[in-house]
């Protein structure tokens, strides 16, 4: 009975038709393409047909020059997509040189974001957005809500039955020795992905996990990005190069408080897990 009630919903929910994701996050570049010609004064020029890279990047482009200010760029695309991880590269589109660029990890600290009050020449330029995970669109999830009085007698019934069936709590699961690896100081956890120094508990991502687990598989080595890549992403058919840089970059930072662990970036191949010997 819970089995197919949680089977009708996803396919209600996910199956609408109508609501795609990827078109509404179309309609959120062009809308922000929309608003930074108005910042810059332009309400007659067009924004050319947003380009989907992948599904992790979006490209807009314009068919005039314009100008920008830092600051005004962050809070348009931040109000937009104010849940999500992103980097903003600003190009010239002549040289497709990065002119402007910065990098968002919820919540937003705008003093960590550089230049703000610098206004860049007057010039041909696109805007490229690239998330951290592909981005989910809010505004489908609303509008499939609104559907939800279809599903009232099957959540009422489904309610009902979990209400007046008391179900004994499944016993804990014990973590066995074998779920946790010793990294200096630190204990990582695979099972609840966590980190532990002392008392310090430091809470890792689905994908941090699976990076420093592989980082683990293999310590003082240097892993090929391409092994990397696979490992970490190889579930999810299109992956950006970058996306690695970034979660690399974000697991870096949670294991700076043992300063006998870090991750060291070996040019041009790939990284590497360096754990110090305790005996120096």
């Amino acid at each position: 009975m819970r089995h197919a009630i949680l089977t009708l919903l996803l396919l209600l929910f996910i199956r609408l038709p109508g609501y795609s994701e990827g078109g509404k996050m179309l309609v959120t570049m062009r809308k922000i393409g929309h608003e930074v010609l108005l910042a810059s004064g332009d309400s007659t020029s067009w924004v050319l047909p947003i380009e989907q890279v992948d599904n992790h990047t979006f490209l807009i482009r314009f068919k005039r020059s314009f100008a920008f200010t830092p600051a005004s760029l962050v809070e348009i695309i931040q109000r937009h997509v104010p849940e999500l991880d992103y980097l903003v590269e600003v190009r010239q589109e002549q040289s497709n040189t990065v002119v402007y660029s910065y990098e968002v990890h919820q919540p937003l600290h705008r003093k960590s974001i550089a230049c703000l009050t610098r206004t860049p020449p007057r010039g041909d330029y696109s805007i490229q957005i690239q998330f951290a995970d592909p981005p989910v669109q809010i505004a489908s999830v609303i509008s499939a809500i609104k559907f939800a009085w279809l599903l009232l007698p099957v959540l009422l019934v489904g309610f009902g039955w979990r209400l007046f069936k008391r179900k004994r709590p499944a016993p804990a699961k014990s973590i066995t020795p074998t779920t946790l690896v010793h990294l200096g100081p630190l204990t990582f956890c695979r099972e609840t992905q966590v980190l532990r120094l002392g008392d310090e508990r430091i809470e890792l991502s689905a994908k941090e996990s699976k990076l420093l687990n592989v980082f683990v598989g293999a310590p003082n080595t240097v892993i090929d990005r391409s092994q990397l890549m696979k490992q970490v992403w190889e579930d999810e058919g299109v992956f950006v190069g970058r996306s690695l840089d970034v979660f690399v970059s974000r697991l870096r930072k949670k294991l700076q408080p043992a300063s006998t662990v870090r991750i060291v970036n070996s040019h041009g191949r790939g990284y590497k897990l360096e754990i110090d010997s305790p005996h120096g």
